[in-house]
């Protein structure tokens, strides 16, 4: 309960700075009468989808023998078919600006059509291999149908779907066919694909703020490729001969991230930089004093500071935006 939010609102309509109609709610949220459950609501639609989508693939696994799989395809498409289409009847026009939703279930249901979309095109690639070998490819056909629908229709859950979705097809198919091509073994070729997407991500999410162009989606874009960007470096500090240089890549990269996000004032990214440098500062104690000596000590002690610095900062950070 607020009471002088209380108190104010008579004398605000009063003065005709409210109008009346909205006072008798407002003052139910003042008294604490009213409370939000707005994301409590979007935590139980999320978790629908994943249950609709779940129960989809535990009905397929139970029924397959006895309804057919040209059925079941048929099925799930026609599903995947009805939600979206659903979607395209409620969806606002296009544009590149933000693009409030029409309702609360309105990206549930979009997410909930592209999965279904997705799964029935991984169930027939499994059942009818139409790609053969190139089965991976289906993976980047999700990746872009995913990307369409989230610029179409202005979600950001759907987009980092896409992205998900386009650095696991390049794991795949780096892992595939990647000590053919460029590397000795298919570990060295996931990894530097992961790098390069975590690259290619966060320039992605660079040029839509730079153009004005979705530049809400920024955020998603640039941690995702951040996070592939720094754990493709780490998983490089588990090599026998080069897990040095590794580790000094991760500790230039994280210091630098660290840097640039606090100067941008985004934790965080900021986190990501500490807690990478971090392991990698770690990494590179253990692995040149002697980990069985310096490991107890080290992980007892060295803690503490990184997270003191930790809350330093987002109080700082906080304090900056509040003066801007």
């Amino acid at each position: 309960m607020n009471p002088d939010v209380a108190a104010a609102i008579p004398r605000l309509v009063e003065a005709g700075a409210l109008p009346p109609a909205v006072a008798p709610r407002l003052l139910r949220v003042a008294r604490g009468e009213l409370l939000s459950v707005h994301w409590e609501l979007r935590a139980l639609l999320y978790l629908g989808v994943l249950l609709v989508t779940g129960g989809v693939g535990l009905l397929v696994k139970e029924n397959l023998d006895r309804i057919g799989p040209v059925a079941i395809a048929v099925v799930i498409g026609l599903a995947a078919a009805a939600a979206l289409a659903w979607v395209f009847r409620v969806a606002p026009p296009f544009s590149w600006r933000e693009v409030p939703s029409p309702n609360l279930a309105f990206d549930y249901m979009l997410l909930l059509g592209v999965l279904l979309a997705a799964a029935d095109l991984a169930y027939v690639e499994v059942k009818f291999t139409p790609l053969g070998t190139d089965w991976s490819w289906h993976l980047l056909i999700v990746a872009l149908f995913a990307g369409l629908a989230a610029f179409r229709f202005d979600s950001r859950i759907v987009f980092s779907l896409a992205l998900s979705t386009f650095a696991a097809w390049r794991g795949v198919s780096a892992a595939r066919f990647g000590t053919d091509l460029w590397f000795r073994d298919g570990g060295a070729a996931v990894r530097w694909n992961a790098v390069a997407c975590g690259a290619l991500f966060a320039l992605l999410g660079f040029a839509l703020k730079r153009t004005d162009r979705k530049a809400h989606f920024e955020p998603a874009a640039v941690t995702l490729g951040w996070l592939l960007i720094l754990g493709g470096l780490a998983s490089g500090m588990g090599e026998r001969g080069a897990w040095a240089s590794w580790a000094l890549a991760l500790l230039v990269s994280g210091g630098a991230l660290a840097a640039g996000a606090f100067y941008v004032r985004r934790f965080p990214l900021f986190a990501f930089g500490v807690v990478a440098s971090y392991a990698a500062l770690s990494r590179l104690a253990l692995g040149s004093f002697g980990g069985d000596q310096l490991g107890c000590f080290w992980f007892f002690i060295t803690p503490i500071p990184v997270i003191v610095a930790l809350f330093l900062a987002q109080r700082r950070m906080n304090r900056t935006e509040e003066g801007a």
